[in-house]
């Protein structure tokens, strides 16, 4: 049979000029989702990219403004709502209080160090350190050094040999000595200027934070006062510490009749803000210095002196001063201060206690808040 094709329909051109089914509504906010979410990350890292150099100066801003928050508003409020005036008082007290007296106190270090060179030179009758070496020298300074040469068991070619070593590493670190010194100015100003504007907008930020965050706004405030707790405590706590520690120094420099003792107690209240070291800085040469002038029992009691009370009254009165303020356990107390040290340096005083704090914060609001809901369904 003869197969019969029929024809092709026509083509319908209002059809034909139809655009192509749009995606659904879902597909467009997830890829819209997508696309905010890639744009929100990119934006921070470049965000963190840029203040990553400034981090400890602009959290040192941040903490100070969570401590000054309460005397800027009651600033303000003596000035009339003068915010800015308000603002501008305390960060220059900031800088006159605390910045300033740092850099004098440096200074002054500096400058008593040359006179007390000075002094071991007209003594000992030493004018460098090739004297040091094998030749003669007078009868005083041979008999200083061999009797600390034989304290401490050590030989004087070993001495010479520290000693040159030690000359060529001041040497090669003094560029990046003054680089330090420059970048410490310069990071100073930058915390200064960022406190100042946080003190201004510091309302303002806590109602931004509050607005983003994903979280409720009991569990952000709860975060933030947390925040401030610590942050008061921390700073609070280590100045006090380094005051005691200064004030027991100087009754112990006072004791065993070393010249200058109210600066050395200053001085020892300073280095307790330095990691590691600490206030050893400062009276293990004072021990070392009377042993070697042949005051060993000024050593000895001095240094049972720094042991007992500023090295035990720094491992148990800083804790103490932060667990009367923060709702945290002695032991954590320990560790988050000892921990902080070891991983963030000097800031740990306030980062380490800032973990544990945000740590058992986040737990709590689990208990509270989620464990309940999983526990209802």
């Amino acid at each position: 049979m003869r197969r019969v094709e029929e024809p092709l329909a026509p083509l319908n051109p209002e059809r034909s000029a139809e655009p192509l089914q749009a995606p659904s509504a879902r597909a467009q906010s997830r890829s819209a989702r997508i696309t905010f979410g890639v744009l929100v990350f990119v934006a921070t890292a470049l965000l963190l990219l840029v203040i990553w150099p400034f981090r400890a100066p602009l959290f040192l801003a941040v903490v100070l403004s969570a401590v000054f928050q309460r005397p800027f508003e009651r600033t303000s409020a003596l000035l009339r709502g003068r915010r800015k005036v308000a603002s501008a008082v305390l960060t220059l007290a900031v800088f006159f209080a605390i910045v300033l007296p740092f850099a004098s106190i440096a200074a002054f270090a500096v400058r008593e160090s040359l006179v007390g060179l000075d002094y071991l030179r007209s003594e000992l009758g030493v004018t460098k350190v090739s004297d040091l070496k094998s030749g003669p020298l007078p009868p005083r300074a041979e008999d200083a050094i061999n009797r600390t040469l034989a304290v401490v068991h050590l030989k004087r070619e070993q001495v010479q040999d520290g000693i040159a070593r030690v000359s060529e590493d001041l040497r090669a670190a003094a560029p990046e000595v003054l680089a330090s010194s420059g970048r410490a100015a310069f990071h100073t100003m930058v915390m200064i200027i960022a406190l100042y504007f946080l003190l201004l907008e510091g309302r303002r930020l806590i109602e931004w934070l509050g607005a983003v965050s994903p979280l409720q706004a009991r569990q952000t405030r709860e975060l933030l006062t947390e925040f401030r707790k610590v942050s008061n405590a921390s700073v609070v706590g280590s100045v006090a510490s380094a005051l005691g520690q200064g004030v027991l120094a100087a009754i112990g420099f006072a004791i065993t009749r070393v010249p200058h003792a109210l600066f050395f107690g200053l001085l020892t209240a300073i280095a307790s803000f330095i990691p590691v070291v600490g206030t050893a800085i400062v009276w293990v040469p004072a021990v070392l210095l009377l042993g070697a002038t042949g005051h060993m029992t000024s050593a000895v009691v001095l240094g049972a002196w720094c042991l007992v009370f500023v090295i035990g009254g720094e491992h148990i009165g800083k804790p103490l001063l932060l667990r009367g303020q923060v709702e945290m356990h002695t032991g954590l107390v320990f560790l988050s201060l000892l921990g902080g040290l070891e991983v963030f340096g000097l800031l740990g005083i306030i980062i380490g206690p800032l973990v544990i704090s945000f740590f058992l914060a986040l737990m709590r609001m689990y208990q509270r808040d989620f464990q309940r809901m999983v526990e209802v369904h």
